[in-house]
């Protein structure tokens, strides 16, 4: 019985710990909305702006290391269209767990050789906070406005 009573015990804490983890407070879940609406926001800045160089250093870890920098710059100099009115808020931010939310927002895009063209669409983005910031799929945003992930 004395063999079989640590092993119990270390069975228990095993299973028990988990389930007992620390849910996040209102003030924490509402910093990190803040936090990735802020960096969303920065983000969808650069891209109306054509700052390509400077969006890469906004994507995930996993994507940088799919695509060079001057890769994603010239698949995006490629792209026809580029967002506009990006300074408006996004639709809904919904969180998932602490390193990882989605943000929603309805897009309106611009040709860039026909102005006057222009549309709107509904675009998720998932943005994942890696070290101090909060990134997004650089993969994602070559195949936009063309590619919505599912949620």
């Amino acid at each position: 019985m004395k063999k079989w009573l640590p092993l119990l015990l270390g069975c228990w804490l095993i299973v028990s710990l988990p389930s007992q983890a620390r849910t996040l407070t209102p003030i924490e879940l509402e910093t990190i909305l803040t936090q990735a609406r802020a960096q969303f926001t920065k983000f969808l800045q650069l891209w109306q702006e054509e700052r390509y160089f400077e969006m890469y250093e906004f994507g995930v870890t996993q994507s940088k290391q799919q695509l060079s920098v001057e890769e994603f710059a010239t698949r995006m100099v490629e792209l026809d269209w580029v967002p506009v009115n990006v300074d408006k808020e996004p639709l809904q931010v919904d969180f998932r767990f602490r390193t990882m939310v989605y943000v929603t927002t309805v897009l309106e895009f611009r040709h860039k050789s026909f102005p006057e063209l222009q549309y709107g669409k509904r675009q998720s983005f998932l943005l994942i906070q890696e070290g101090e910031g909060w990134h997004l799929d650089l993969l994602q945003m070559i195949r936009t406005p063309y590619y919505t992930p599912s949620e």
